[in-house]
């Protein structure tokens, strides 16, 4: 019995450190574009960090999806590229407060009980690049967790995860329409990037007003005259060159080799 049981933690531990060598085998190639005042979410060291005039101003530990990234509906995978910030949901509620359907469902969770529900507040984002515009339909949310042991290492379903205290302090950094950069390098890479002064992702007001407003997005209604139902659809994305004014495009082909 005795050998049997440390078989099991031995199968346990290479299991992890296959896990841990899979997701530092991330790429950590620099990020198209960065986000001076805003929130980058580098998955290779799986860190959420908010930047005020380039500074850090928050730094945390999150965990992406553990099937990898993409943006494949059904895929349960972790979306790159540029998002914004659609709703905030859970002002006032208690930590640990269980959400469905973004909204609070009166039962409170401590940490690492065994349940994995989303908890304490949530953050909506929408997609704003051709190949991740289907994120706010596939409710990616930034969010607490009570797996919060799990904190650190790829374990959602495609979400960001975070630990309640963590979420509490991000909530009232984060406003409506604020850019969000998912890369796939680490933190060190990212900020590299910031002192080289790469473009920093603006996102303009006229996109702003036409994110989502609802936690989710609904089909259009069949017409009259017997149209297909057509999918609502975010504005094409503009970011601007905070630095410069300059207008630009983000193209998906830099993501070739890492969305799957």
């Amino acid at each position: 019995m005795l050998n049997r049981y440390i078989t099991l933690i031995c199968l346990s531990i290479s299991f992890l450190a296959c896990v841990s060598c899979r997701h530092n085998k991330m790429p950590d190639t620099p990020p198209r574009a960065v986000v001076r005042d805003g929130v980058a979410i580098t998955l290779r060291d799986q860190k959420l960090t908010v930047f005020r005039g380039g500074k850090v101003v928050k730094d945390y530990k999150i965990s992406s999806s553990k099937f990898g990234m993409g943006s494949s509906p059904g895929s349960n995978r972790t979306p790159l590229g540029i998002h914004a910030v659609t709703k905030k949901v859970g002002e006032g509620q208690p930590s640990g407060m269980v959400f469905k359907g973004c909204r609070p469902t009166g039962e409170v969770v401590k940490a690492d009980s065994g349940r994995d529900p989303i908890v304490t507040r949530v953050i909506q984002l929408a997609g704003l690049e051709s190949f991740n515009r289907n994120s706010h339909m596939r409710r990616i949310y930034i969010h607490g967790t009570p797996e919060e042991r799990l904190i650190g290492r790829p374990a959602s379903y495609g979400c960001i995860r975070m630990r309640s205290k963590d979420v509490l302090d991000l909530y009232p950094y984060v406003y409506r329409g604020m850019p969000v950069a998912i890369e796939s390098c680490s933190q060190s890479t990212y900020m590299k990037a910031e002192r080289e002064h790469a473009q920093s992702i603006v996102v303009p007001a006229s996109v702003v007003a036409k994110l989502p407003s609802e936690t989710t997005l609904r089909m259009a209604h069949q017409p009259a005259h017997g149209r297909r139902m057509m999918r609502p659809r975010l504005a094409r994305t503009t970011v601007r060159d905070g630095a410069t004014g300059r207008s630009f495009a983000l193209r998906r082909t830099n993501y070739a080799n890492s969305i799957q």
